[in-house]
């Protein structure tokens, strides 16, 4: 999959490389930078650590929503559901 980015967002992207909210994003971001550079997604899952589906993934989402997959918290594992008061 190939991700082009407009300047604005490299801009941003580099911007949340320099100061990212979490270590997530910085990796995500910098993923995100040098597949627009055209490494191939094989390259950057090794340089990261990840499997090429999880880059797939990230590449995906960024695809359809852009700027706003960065600046969202990640979904991660599900949180546990609040135990309801019984009621009897």
């Amino acid at each position: 999959m190939t991700i082009r980015l407009s300047e604005a967002e490299r801009s941003r992207i580099r911007g949340m490389v320099a100061r990212p909210r979490s270590r997530r994003q910085k990796y995500r971001a910098e993923a995100l930078l040098e597949l627009d550079e055209g490494r191939p997604i094989e390259e950057v899952a090794r340089r990261f650590r990840v499997g090429v589906e999880r880059v797939e993934g990230w590449a995906e989402a960024f695809s359809a929503r852009r700027l706003a997959f960065l600046a969202e918290p990640d979904a991660g594992r599900p949180r546990p559901m609040p135990e309801a008061d019984e009621e009897d």
